[in-house]
């Protein structure tokens, strides 16, 4: 359920860019409420799985011996913890980092690295990717972003303006492929070698 929400968060999100960009700009508050709103419903979304997690273990007659008053809550929270809230607490937070050095770094060198609602742009794909989605969607986002660099170097494409390519249009895309593609990336050993 989640992977439907976090992607239609980002699809959204994209179809919205586009509409702003084009007819009056998107802003910088706008794009933050959205963010906020993604982390809130995740939030929520997560709490109620977590319900859910606590009805079917208190409805069957073997793990209800895992809830009170046979067994301390501390289990059940951490339980739902690790497999529910980590995956989603640890992207928020390397977005949270993003999100900061990506404004001082831009704020530092007068706005030459991103438009301003870019970086909000990368910390909503890397939060909703999830743990350890936001690790593969950090690769495949450099990956592209090289190879339109070598694109513009060995053709010198015409539609750049002055030699630099804006991650504007990328940010929100790879994010969706990643969360499209996460079933098989979920296959692959790296993956569980990098989840809980």
């Amino acid at each position: 359920m989640l992977f439907y929400f976090s992607l239609g968060i980002l699809i959204l999100t994209f179809g919205a860019s586009l509409f702003w960009r084009r007819s009056f700009g998107i802003s910088r508050l706008i794009i933050k409420w959205i963010f906020l709103t993604a982390v809130i419903l995740i939030e929520g979304m997560l709490s109620y799985q977590s319900y859910q997690q606590f009805q079917v273990w208190s409805q069957n007659e073997v793990s209800k011996f895992l809830l009170p008053p046979h067994q301390n809550i501390s289990y059940f929270i951490f339980y739902v913890g690790a497999r529910f809230f980590a995956p989603y607490l640890i992207s928020l937070a390397v977005a949270l980092i993003f999100l900061f050095l990506a404004q001082k770094l831009n704020k530092k060198y007068q706005e030459r690295f991103f438009y301003l609602e870019e970086p909000y742009f990368g910390a909503i794909a890397i939060f909703l990717t999830g743990h350890p989605g936001w690790l593969f969607y950090l690769v495949i986002l450099i990956f592209i972003y090289l190879v339109l660099h070598l694109s513009l170097v060995i053709g010198q494409l015409s539609i750049v303006k002055g030699n630099r390519i804006s991650l504007y249009y990328l940010w929100l895309p790879t994010g969706i492929f990643v969360i499209i593609i996460q079933r098989w990336l979920e296959t692959l050993p790296l993956w569980n070698l990098l989840k809980f």
